[in-house]
């Protein structure tokens, strides 16, 4: 496996937001804490040291003993998850929702990110423990979000009828999907096996835990689902806080606006109370009237009682996604968050609401992004004579610029172009200087002859692209390869086809040789 990297501002895959919060945080210093590097996590242990109790870490710690002992079997899982009682650890989290099978394979790039800046950290600071955290979205309610997967050109899909928040989803109904993965490995009968053993006798939650440990587990990874009673109330008095002051609202509008005045979009809109309220299969926003009292679905509710539904059943409140960042870093020792360009961008929006609770903003991080070249795009892309970064560029001019390097005879439109814009400029200047009011109608002119000229390069272009027929058709299956849905790759692709062709743990283990958590680059993975 080769491993070059690539400029992503080179790409048209990343915003500009993203490429600032990945290698220019320092011109977002009033949105966050501190840019990301490995010395400015120094500050940060100290900062996280004095807000987080003992009475914090032993919550925390009661409800991940429980939450892993099922992966009692993984040495490195038992060791974090004893660290947490300790008050020098700290986490470094990255979330994501409750995909099937895993979900796409930027996942897979976002836990390992996780999992290797905690490793780094260790080794700069020998002194304080730091373990990763893979935080799952079990309360999401966005079922059609999360209920299928790409695969081979094909997407499944898990049907179900069941409302609420997804981690608490039974797996009836299941077993056609399942097989209906299972179905595109028959040629490969350890790897349907292995496919088999998951998404069996749990709930959606339990099923992901399940999954993801068995892939990481080895690596330390703590998994947590904080849908959780006992986390929930101690959260409580910043939610009952949110119900009666809206302070998020207000808090996030302020930061809004500031980033809207730099020329950048708000990603998460905030509500006037940012939670919901789920029981069993029920979820609802939590919407407040002129009067004082709540909506919650069909009923109306007054302030009074749901405070003291607060109180009594805290895990009933779900905060959305402007809150679940504020819960998140209030129930643990964590110093960083990291995931993809946009999930950092509507960060930004939150740093005020952090300091109005006083919990502090942790440091940010834009995760490493994988392009994977198999060896068969490799043979092509080598026989072609391109580079590897060339297919960065629109697949037109890639086309374009093969068919010139290749023509039978020269195509360098160079020394045409040069003496065609000569040659409208004179004609301009020369109309110009008879009668200064024809200037609109030698632009005009000029326009037309450009217009003309171009669509004689483009027909030569077409004509020579007939004769490379074959070439053509390798380069859209290049980037049909690559860009499925004109998108990144690790976006739409599921992960398991890769865990199926090099082997679960083998596949893993290639990612965490490629991951760097200081590389602002594109890690392209070019298999030889």
């Amino acid at each position: 496996m080769k491993r070059i990297t690539f400029n992503r501002r080179e790409t048209a895959y990343f915003s500009d937001l993203a490429n600032q919060i990945n290698d220019n945080q320092s011109a977002l210093q009033k949105y966050i804490q501190v840019p990301f590097s490995l010395a400015n996590f120094e500050q940060q242990i100290e900062l996280k040291k004095k807000s987080f109790s003992n009475a914090q870490r032993e919550l925390l710690y009661t409800v991940v003993s429980k939450q892993m002992s099922a992966y009692s079997n993984f040495e490195k899982v038992n060791h974090n998850v004893e660290l947490l009682k300790e008050d020098n650890t700290f986490t470094i989290t990255a979330g994501h929702q409750l995909n099937m099978f895993g979900g796409p394979l930027y996942v897979i790039y976002k836990v390992m990110d996780a999992i290797r800046l905690a490793e780094e950290l260790t080794k700069k600071y020998p002194s304080q423990n730091f373990v990763p955290v893979f935080w799952i979205a079990t309360e999401d309610h966005d079922f059609e979000e999360i209920n299928h997967l790409h695969l081979f050109h094909d997407t499944f899909s898990w049907e179900s009828e069941q409302k609420g928040p997804v981690g608490r989803f039974s797996l009836n109904g299941i077993e056609g999907f399942k097989n209906d993965i299972k179905s595109k490995f028959d040629n490969n009968p350890e790897f349907s096996e292995f496919l088999d053993q998951f998404y069996k006798n749990h709930n959606l939650s339990e099923a992901t835990t399940e999954f993801m440990m068995n892939l990481f587990g080895d690596y330390g990874i703590i998994i947590l689902d904080a849908d959780d009673r006992s986390l929930k109330s101690s959260f409580a008095p910043i939610m009952k806080r949110e119900l009666e002051s809206h302070f998020s609202e207000i808090e996030v509008g302020k930061t809004t606006a500031q980033l809207e005045e730099e020329g950048f979009h708000g990603q998460a809109m905030a509500r006037p109370v940012n939670l919901f309220y789920i029981k069993d299969q029920f979820r609802a926003r939590i919407i407040p009237t002129e009067n004082g009292d709540f909506e919650v679905g069909e009923e109306t509710i007054s302030k009074v009682e749901l405070l003291k539904d607060l109180e009594n059943h805290p895990e009933r409140f779900s905060p959305n996604v402007i809150l679940r960042p504020l819960y998140q870093e209030f129930i643990l020792p964590n110093l960083c968050y990291l995931g993809g360009g946009g999930e950092m961008a509507y960060w930004l929006q939150f740093k005020g609401m952090f300091d109005q609770t006083e919990v502090p903003f942790p440091i940010i991080k834009v995760r490493n992004s994988v392009q994977w070249f198999d060896k068969s795009t490799s043979k092509k892309i080598e026989k072609l004579n391109l580079k590897y970064t060339d297919v960065f560029e629109s697949i037109h001019e890639v086309k374009k610029q093969f068919v010139i390097d290749n023509a039978e005879e020269e195509l360098d439109f160079s020394k045409l172009e040069e003496k065609a814009n000569t040659f409208i400029q004179e004609l301009e200047n020369s109309i110009v200087v008879l009668d200064k009011g024809l200037e609109g109608y030698a632009k005009s002119e000029s326009t037309k002859i450009q217009k003309q000229l171009d669509g004689i390069q483009q027909k030569l272009i077409r004509h020579q692209k007939k004769k490379h027929e074959d070439a053509m058709n390798q380069i859209d299956g290049i980037y049909s390869r690559l860009f499925p849905n004109n998108g990144l790759q690790e976006r739409y692709d599921n992960m398991i086809p890769f865990l199926g062709k090099y082997g679960p743990k083998e596949f893993v283990g290639m990612v965490y040789d490629l991951i760097d958590p200081e590389e602002e680059g594109l890690i392209l993975a070019i298999e030889e």
